[in-house]
C-alpha cells in the first residue's frame, strides 16, 4: 500500500470518527429539554421522571443544573425544581426519588414534626399509624389520585393555616411535599407548595457539590 493511500485512509478514518463524535453530541443535546424561564435544562432519567409524573404543575421549573450533592447519608446526582428535589438513585437500582422536603422545611422554620399516637380518623379521613396523622377532604383526594405514598410520603402535620408570600392558606405537610388550598383558582383547588425553592433558597447551602456534564 502506498504512503499516499495510507494517508488518505487515515484522513477518512478521522472524518468518520469526528462525525461519530458530532452525532453523539447532537444526540446528547437532543436529550435535553431546556426552559428559558430559568435558563436551565433537564435530561436523562431526571427528565423522564419529570415528564412521566406530572411535569410543570407537579415539579415546577428546574432551579439548579444536575449536580452531585450529599443528602442525608447519600451522595449522588440531584436536581432541584421549584416544587421538589429529584434524586437519581439509578446506580443503586432504585431509580429517581423525590426529596423529603416537607420534613426539611419544617425543620428549617423551627417546627420539626413529631410523631404522635394514632387516633380514630374522622369520617372521610384516612389515618396513618406510622406518623399518627390523618388526611381528609381535598388533600386526601389529591394524595390518592396523584401518586400517594411514593410521591408524597405520610402526612406529618394536621391541616392548619400558614402565611405564604403574605397570604394565609390552608395547608398540610407530608414527608415530601406541602399541599395548599387555593380557592382563588376555584373551590377545593389543591396546589403543591414551592418547597424546592423555599428549602434551597432559604436553607443552608450544601457543603459541597460539583456540576455533572
Amino acid at each position: 500500500m502506498s504512503i499516499d493511500l495510507r494517508r488518505a485512509l487515515a484522513a477518512f478514518a478521522v472524518v468518520v470518527l469526528l462525525g461519530g463524535v458530532g452525532a453523539l453530541q447532537v444526540a446528547a443535546q437532543g436529550d435535553q429539554r431546556c426552559f428559558p424561564e430559568t435558563n436551565l435544562c433537564i435530561s436523562g432519567t431526571i427528565r423522564t421522571y419529570w415528564e412521566r409524573n406530572g411535569g410543570l404543575p407537579v415539579f415546577g421549573y428546574p432551579i439548579t443544573p444536575l449536580q452531585s450533592e450529599r443528602v442525608e447519608n447519600w451522595t449522588g446526582p440531584v436536581q432541584w425544581f421549584e416544587r421538589d428535589r429529584l434524586e437519581d438513585h439509578s446506580s443503586e437500582g432504585i431509580g429517581v426519588l423525590a426529596g423529603r422536603l416537607g420534613v426539611e422545611r419544617l425543620a428549617q422554620v423551627g417546627r420539626p414534626w413529631q410523631p404522635r399516637a394514632s387516633q380514630p380518623p374522622a369520617p372521610g379521613c384516612a389515618a396513618f399509624t406510622e406518623t399518627g396523622y390523618a388526611m381528609c377532604g381535598g388533600f386526601r383526594a389529591y394524595w390518592e389520585r396523584n401518586g400517594g405514598l411514593a410521591r408524597f410520603g405520610f402526612p406529618i402535620t394536621d391541616e392548619f393555616d400558614e402565611m405564604i408570600e403574605g397570604k394565609s392558606y390552608r395547608v398540610q405537610y407530608f414527608e415530601r411535599r406541602r399541599m395548599e388550598y387555593h380557592p382563588e383558582f376555584g373551590p377545593g383547588t389543591v396546589l403543591l407548595g414551592l418547597l424546592g425553592r423555599d428549602v434551597r433558597g432559604r436553607g443552608p447551602t450544601p457543603v459541597s457539590y460539583t456540576h455533572l456534564r
